[in-house]
C-alpha cells in the first residue's frame, strides 16, 4: 500500500487507503518479530535448560524468563536497556537471596511468605532500589511458590535456577536490541547510500543500492519461498498418504494430488501476468499470498482428498501469480548494472524455502512420527509463510517503469521516491528506454506481436526444466523407497522419515547450485549455462536406470541425484526465469512472464502427473529414464532458438544488464 496504488485521496475509497496507509505504518512488524524470537529463546530456557535441572518448575521459569525479556525490550535503546537490565539482574538476586534464607530456615507459610516480603521490601528501600524492585517480589513469590508445589525441592537449586532464568532473559532482551540498534544503523546508512552531498537528484538506472532495493527483493523473494515451500510439503504429504495408509494413494490419487498445485500455477501466472499489465502490481502483490494463506488454511482444516485437491489447485493460482511478477517489479526497481543478478537472486530463494520446509518437515517427523494429523498440520508452514510474505508487502508502491510505459510520468516520479528515497528521479535514460518500447496490452496484442520465437525460447525449456524440477522433487521420496534405496526392513514411518532426510540433501545440492549459477550468471551466456544444465542434469538422472543394469551399488543413484539438482538449479531453473525479463520489453513483461512462466508449470503438471504413472507401469526407472530424455529436449530447444531469439546486445555478458 502505497501512494503510487492509483486512487485519489480525494474519494472515500481513497481517504480509507490512507488512513489505513498510515495505520500500518506505525506498526513496526520487524521490531515486533525480534520480539516474539527473545520470548521464544526465553521459553525455551526456562522449559528445556533449567527446567531438566528442575522440571516441576519449569513452566514459572518459563513465565520469570519471559517476563525479564519483555521488560528489558520495553526500554527501547539499547544504553536504556542496560541499566534497566543490570537492575532487575541486581532485584532478581535480592530477592532470591531473602527467599533462601527464609527456606533454609522454615518451611513455606502464607504468614512466614508475607514476612519475607516485608523483610525483601524493606531491604529494597534501604538500598533506594524500592522503584525497581518489583521484579525482586516476583523472584521471591515464585521461589516461595515453587518450594509449595515442591516441597522436596532445594532451596540453592530453586533459587539459583530463578536467578538464571531471569539473567537470561536479560541477556537475551539486552542482546536483541543491541542487534535492533545495529541493523537500524546499518539500514539508516542504506537509506542515505549515494546520496548527493549538494542535494543533487540520483537516477534509477545508476544510483548505488539502498534498503529501497533490498526490500523489494525481501518481499519478492519470499514469493518463491513460500512457492517452494508447498511443493516441499505436497513431496512429503504424497508418502504420508500412500504408505501411512497401507499404499491406498492409486497412481491417478497421486497425480491429481502432485498436479492440483501445479495447474493452478500455470492459470495463475497468465492471469495475473495479464493483469499485471493492465492494473500493475501493488495489488496483485498482496492479493497473491492472501489467495495461498486462505487456500494453505482450507488444507490444515479439511479430511477430503478432493477439498484438499481443490485447497491445492487455489493456492497454485496465488503462487502463479507471484511467479508472474515478482522477477519483473524486481528487475524493473533495480539499478541496471544489478537487474539480471536481483532477478537471479530471487528465483535462488526459492531454493532457500525448500530446504528450509524440508528440514522442518523432517524434524516434526522425527518429533510427532507419521500419524494422520501430521499431513494435515504440515500445511500450516505455507500459511505461515504467505502471512509473512503479505506483511512484507502492506506497503508496496506501484513500479516507475510500469507508471511510465503507461504515460503517467508524475506518478513514476513519486513512485520512485517513495520506493528508493526523496533525491531519487526516473532519469532521463529510463524515460527514452520505456517510449523507444511502446505499448502493447493484454494477450492477443502480445501473440500478434512476432514474440513467437522468444515464447518458445523461454516457455518449452521452462516446460521441460519443470517436468524435471517438480517430477524428480516431488517423487523423490517414493522413488528412494520404491528402489530400495530406504531400507524395506525398517518400518513405513522409518522409511518415510529416511527419504525426506535424503530429500533435504538433495535440497541442499539444490541451493548449492543456485549459488553457483548467481555467480555465473552476469558472466556467462544464459543460452550457454542453460544448456549444459540440461544436458549434465540428463546425465544425472541416467545413473541411477544405468546402476541397476550394471548391478552397482543403488547409492549410485543418489549420487545421480544429486547431480541433477546441482545442475538443474546452477542452469535452467536459474536462467528460465531471468530470460523472460532480458527478451520482453516492460509493457510486455508481465504477459511473457506470465506465459513463460504457464508453459513451465504446464511441463511440470505434466510431469507430475505422468510420473506416478510411469513409476506404476515400469518402476522408477522408467520414469527417471523418461525425465532424462525431456532434459535433452530441453537442450535442443534451446541451442536450436536460442541465438535467433535474444537480442544480440543482451548475448554477451553485460555489467550494466
Amino acid at each position: 500500500m502505497g501512494p503510487a496504488d492509483g486512487v485519489g485521496s480525494g474519494r472515500p475509497a481513497g481517504r480509507i487507503r490512507k488512513a489505513v496507509n498510515g495505520a500500518l505504518g506505525r506498526v513496526r512488524f520487524f521490531e515486533i518479530t525480534v520480539s516474539c524470537i527473545g520470548i521464544l529463546l526465553a521459553y525455551m530456557c526456562g522449559m528445556y535448560a533449567t527446567g531438566s535441572f528442575h522440571s516441576a518448575s519449569r513452566w514459572m521459569g518459563a513465565m520469570l524468563a519471559c517476563s525479564s525479556v519483555v521488560a528489558v525490550m520495553q526500554k527501547g535503546t539499547y544504553r536504556d536497556s542496560l541499566r534497566a537490565g543490570a537492575l532487575r539482574v541486581l532485584g532478581t538476586f535480592i530477592g532470591a537471596a531473602v527467599a533462601y534464607l527464609y527456606l533454609r530456615m522454615m518451611p513455606f507459610t502464607v504468614v512466614g511468605m508475607l514476612a519475607a516480603v516485608f523483610v525483601l521490601e524493606a531491604v529494597l528501600m534501604l538500598l533506594r532500589l524500592y522503584d525497581n524492585g518489583n521484579i525482586a517480589t516476583v523472584t521471591l513469590l515464585i521461589i516461595m511458590l515453587v518450594s509449595q508445589m515442591s516441597p522436596d525441592a532445594d532451596p540453592a537449586v530453586n533459587c539459583t535456577l530463578r536467578f538464571c532464568e531471569s539473567a537470561v532473559g536479560v541477556a537475551v532482551g539486552v542482546g536483541l536490541l543491541w542487534i535492533l540498534e545495529l541493523w537500524n544503523r546499518f539500514r539508516q546508512r542504506l537509506l542515505r547510500t549515494g546520496a548527493s552531498p549538494d542535494g543533487e537528484m540520483v537516477t534509477m538506472d545508476a544510483m548505488p543500492l539502498r534498503w529501497g532495493h533490498l526490500r523489494v527483493l525481501i518481499a519478492s523473494s519470499l514469493g518463491q519461498i513460500t512457492g517452494a515451500g508447498m511443493a516441499a510439503v505436497v513431496s512429503v504429504v504424497i508418502p504420508l498418504l500412500h504408505l501411512a495408509d497401507g499404499g491406498g494413494l492409486t497412481p491417478l490419487r497421486q497425480a491429481l494430488l502432485a498436479s492440483s498445485s501445479l495447474v493452478g500455477i500455470m492459470a495463475g501466472s497468465v492471469v495475473f501476468g495479464i493483469w499485471s499489465d493492465r492494473a500493475g502490481y501493488p495489488r496483485l502483490f498482496r492479493l497473491c499470498p492472501s489467495i495461498v494463506a486462505a487456500a494453505s488454511l482450507t488444507a490444515f482444516l479439511c479430511s477430503s482428498f478432493g477439498v484438499l485437491t481443490a485447497a491445492l489447485f487455489v493456492a497454485g493460482v496465488g503462487i502463479g501469480g507471484d511467479y508472474s511478477m515478482d522477477g519483473e517489479y524486481v528487475s524493473e526497481i533495480m539499478p541496471r548494472r544489478l537487474r539480471r543478478l536481483a532477478v537471479g537472486i530471487v528465483k535462488a530463494s526459492s531454493s532457500a524455502g525448500t530446504v528450509a520446509v524440508s528440514t522442518v518437515c523432517l524434524l516434526l517427523l522425527r518429533k510427532y512420527g507419521v500419524g494422520g494429523g501430521m499431513r494435515h498440520a504440515l500445511f500450516l508452514l505455507v500459511l505461515i509463510l504467505a502471512s509473512a510474505t503479505l506483511l512484507t508487502r502492506l506497503r508496496f508502491a506501484q513500479s516507475p517503469a510500469w507508471l511510465l510505459a503507461h504515460g503517467r510520468q508524475q506518478e513514476a516520479e513519486h513512485a520512485a521516491r517513495y520506493i528508493l528515497g526523496q533525491d531519487v528521479q526516473t532519469g532521463a535514460a529510463m524515460r527514452e528506454e520505456i517510449a523507444m518500447r511502446g505499448r502493447r496490452s493484454g494477450l492477443r496484442e502480445f501473440l500478434r506481436g512476432g514474440n513467437m520465437r522468444r515464447i518458445l525460447l523461454s516457455g518449452v525449456p521452462w516446460a521441460c526444466e519443470g517436468m524435471g524440477v517438480y517430477g524428480v522433487g516431488m517423487f523423490l521420496p517414493l522413488i528412494l523407497i520404491s528402489t530400495g534405496i530406504v531400507a524395506d526392513g525398517t518400518g513405513t514411518a522409518a522409511r518415510i522419515v529416511e527419504s525426506v532426510g535424503i530429500s533435504v540433501v538433495a535440497g541442499v545440492f539444490g541451493a548449492a547450485g543456485f549459488g553457483v549459477g548467481l555467480a555465473a550468471v552476469r558472466r556467462v551466456d544464459g543460452i550457454r549455462m542453460q544448456v549444459l544444465g540440461f544436458v549434465v542434469a540428463a546425465a544425472g538422472l541416467a545413473l541411477l536406470p544405468l546402476a541397476r543394469a550394471l548391478h552397482l551399488h543403488l547409492w549410485w543413484g543418489v549420487a545421480g541425484f544429486m547431480l541433477f539438482e546441482l545442475f538443474i538449479n546452477a542452469g535452467p531453473h536459474l536462467v528460465t526465469f531471468v530470460l523472460p525479463s532480458r527478451i520482453y520489453s516492460v509493457s510486455e513483461r508481465g504477459v511473457g512472464a506470465g506465459v513463460a512462466a504457464a508453459f513451465g508449470k504446464a511441463g511440470a503438471a505434466a510431469g507430475v502427473f505422468v510420473f506416478p504413472f510411469l513409476m506404476h507401469h515400469g518402476g522408477a526407472e522408467l520414469a527417471v529414464a523418461v525425465t532424462a530424455a525431456v532434459m535433452i529436449a530441453g537442450a535442443a530447444v534451446t541451442f536450436v532458438l536460442g541465438r535467433g531469439a535474444l537480442p544480440q546486445g543482451k548475448r554477451t555478458p553485460q555489467p550494466e544488464d
